[in-house]
Parts: C-alpha cells; sequence; structure tokens
C-alpha cells in the first residue's frame, strides 16, 4: 500500500510539474519615465477613474524578432501578434497624465527567448477615420518563462497612421489554371499604387508576385477596380493573398490575406452526357473547356432544326452546367422524343442525344 500511495503521489507531482511547465508566462511591463505625445512636449493621458486612456498595446515580435507597422486598423502586420492591451495611467492612479503605466500580462508567448515590444496611441483606440499617431518602444527578449520584469525607457508616438487606401472590397476567386484578385478602392489618398503579395500559410513568408507597381489613382474620392490573375499555381493547393498599398510617402499598408484553392485547367474539351436522360420536364448538360473562347450550346430536333440555343457567348476554361427546361424559344414545352445538343468552340463540335419522356 505504502509503494501504492508513493507511486501515485509521484504521478500527481509529475503531472502538476507538466501542467507548470505549460502555463502561461508572466510578464509585467512599465514606463516609469512616460511615454511622450507626437510633439515632444507632452506625456499621454489617462484616467484612471473612468478606467481609460490613450492605449498600449504588448505585441509579440514574430519569430524573426522584428517590428512591423500596423495595417490601417490597428492591426499587428506580418509575423506580429498583439498579446493584450492597457491604458496610460493604469498602475499610476495619482499622475495619470504623466504618460506612466504599469500592467502584468499574462500569455503563452510569453517565454524564454521570445522577443515583444510596446506600442503607444495618441488615442484609446484606433479609428481610421481620425488622425492617430502610434509609436514603438525598444525590443526587450524575454529571459525567463517565469514572472519577467521590465520598465521601457521614454519613448514618443512619432508616426502618423495614414491611410491612403479605403477599399470597399478585396477577394481572391479560383478559376481553372489561374486564380483571380479583385479590389475595389472607395478612395485613395496619396496613392503610388499596389503590390500583390502570396504565402502558403497565414504566417507563412509572403513573397510579392507582381512583377512592376500596379498604379493607383493618386488622389480621388470615385471608386476604381483593379484586377490581377496568378497563373504561377499548383492544383489543389491553398493559397493566401496579401494587398499592399504604397503611399506616396513609402509607407506600406498591407490589407489580407484572403485565400483561395488552385484548380488545374482542364486538358480537354468535353461535352457530357445529360442527366437524368430519358428526361421529364427538365435536364442538366454539363460541359468542360480547356481554353477560353465563343461558346454555343444548342438543341435541335431530329430533323436538324434550332429548337433552343442555350449558351452563345464567350466563356473562360472551365466546367460548366446548363439546364434546359424542356422548352423551344418562344417558351413552348417540346413534344416528347428524341432530340440532340451540340457543343462548339474554337473549332471543336460534339453532339449528343437525349430523349424528352412521357
Amino acid at each position: 500500500m505504502k509503494r501504492q500511495f508513493f507511486s501515485i503521489l509521484l504521478i500527481v507531482l509529475m503531472l502538476g510539474a507538466l501542467a507548470f511547465s505549460a502555463a502561461a508566462g508572466t510578464f509585467e511591463a512599465m514606463s516609469t519615465t512616460g511615454v511622450l505625445d507626437a510633439d515632444g512636449a507632452a506625456f499621454l493621458q489617462g484616467n484612471v477613474m473612468l478606467f481609460s486612456g490613450d492605449l498600449i498595446q504588448l505585441i509579440w515580435a514574430g519569430p524573426n524578432g522584428v517590428a512591423e507597422d500596423p495595417d490601417s486598423l490597428g492591426n499587428a502586420t506580418g509575423d506580429d501578434a498583439i498579446l493584450d492591451s492597457t491604458f496610460i495611467g493604469y498602475g499610476f492612479p495619482f499622475n495619470p497624465d504623466e504618460g506612466k503605466f504599469s500592467v502584468i500580462w499574462t500569455d503563452d508567448l510569453i517565454t524564454l527567448g521570445n522577443v515583444v515590444y510596446l506600442r503607444a496611441w495618441n488615442s484609446p483606440a484606433v479609428l481610421p477615420d481620425e488622425p492617430v499617431y502610434f509609436g514603438n518602444s525598444e525590443l526587450y527578449t524575454l529571459p525567463s518563462s517565469d514572472m519577467n520584469s521590465h520598465d521601457f525607457r521614454t519613448f514618443q508616438v512619432t508616426q502618423a497612421m495614414h491611410t491612403p487606401v479605403e477599399l470597399a472590397s478585396f477577394t481572391a476567386a479560383s478559376f481553372p489554371g489561374m486564380i483571380q484578385v479583385n479590389w475595389v478602392t472607395q478612395s485613395e489618398t496619396d496613392n503610388l499604387g499596389f503590390h500583390l503579395y502570396r504565402a502558403l500559410s497565414p504566417n507563412g513568408e509572403k513573397q510579392q508576385i507582381t512583377d512592376k507597381l500596379i498604379e493607383g489613382a493618386m488622389n480621388s474620392s470615385s471608386r476604381h477596380e483593379y484586377t490581377f490573375t496568378d497563373r504561377n499555381i499548383e492544383d489543389q493547393v491553398v493559397y493566401y493573398y496579401w494587398l499592399a498599398d504604397i503611399a506616396l510617402d513609402g509607407q506600406t499598408t498591407f490589407n489580407g490575406p484572403r485565400t483561395a484553392v488552385a484548380v488545374a485547367k482542364p486538358t480537354e474539351y468535353l461535352l457530357a452526357q445529360n442527366y437524368p436522360n430519358p428526361f421529364n420536364p427538365s435536364t442538366s448538360i454539363s460541359y468542360t473547356l480547356k481554353d477560353n473562347g465563343h461558346v454555343k450550346l444548342a438543341i435541335f430536333n431530329i430533323r436538324g432544326q434550332l429548337i433552343r440555343s442555350l449558351v452563345d457567348n464567350a466563356q473562360m476554361a472551365g466546367q460548366y452546367s446548363m439546364e434546359w427546361d424542356g422548352r423551344d424559344a418562344n417558351g413552348s414545352v417540346v413534344p416528347t422524343g428524341t432530340y440532340f445538343y451540340s457543343l462548339e468552340i474554337n473549332g471543336f463540335k460534339a453532339v449528343r442525344r437525349m430523349t424528352m419522356a412521357k
């Protein structure tokens, strides 16, 4: 019994040790000298009584240990991640107007060797429509996974939050053999243009896929539409896309990512058998196009007379399906019997037979 007791105790202690080692680390961050406002003459402000003040964020600098500028909404970009936030004056209730704060944070990424830094804003929140400034502290490498403490030296918010582009939409769509990235801007201010970046995971290394800058509208309050076609893809691979808008002052703002799964381009033209067959009252006709071109898909009776044209326009390479409701060009239901349907594109022609049942 005594041996069993010590065995159980040993297991409990081991589990406790594992749980402790897996626990999140803690980090006390403070600035006892204060964070300066954009003019350098005053400190950021806080109001402990209202539990608010200018925003302070604790940010992990990612695996590369490099601080990245935020996007237009104040979110972390690149490999960086916002771990937590507080406000100026926290921990200093008697002098909240001196840019000071002291707070203890807990997070799984607070661990030995990880690099963190602070980002301060001259506003309690990041509002895209209002001019705000931000500034980063020095980088700090955590010396352990246990209780860490660091007093960040005085730093200043100096960088204006610049939003050269207001996006109305940003999408990535798959087509056979290519992925098309589209974006629409609602307005542009001092916008030189755009670059597109791609990665194989949301946190993967981004590769620029545009050979040259896609020119923007510079200054415009009207909508502008842009598109880029990525053909350097592999079948069934998930791609992540970022849109980078480049301002006149050189600042780059990343938007995204957007995802799309690559689909292989067909290698042949194909007209499939309709389904169901026989049918009444309707049936589906599927076909595959290996190239772009002008497509004609039509229904004929046994005399070869045209009954109905289903498609007569340009289409991109891919797979399509059209439904025939058993009616002619005038909208009248056709008699039961045998019919033919044909596909024509780029010199290719195929014909199949189908039956309209009673």
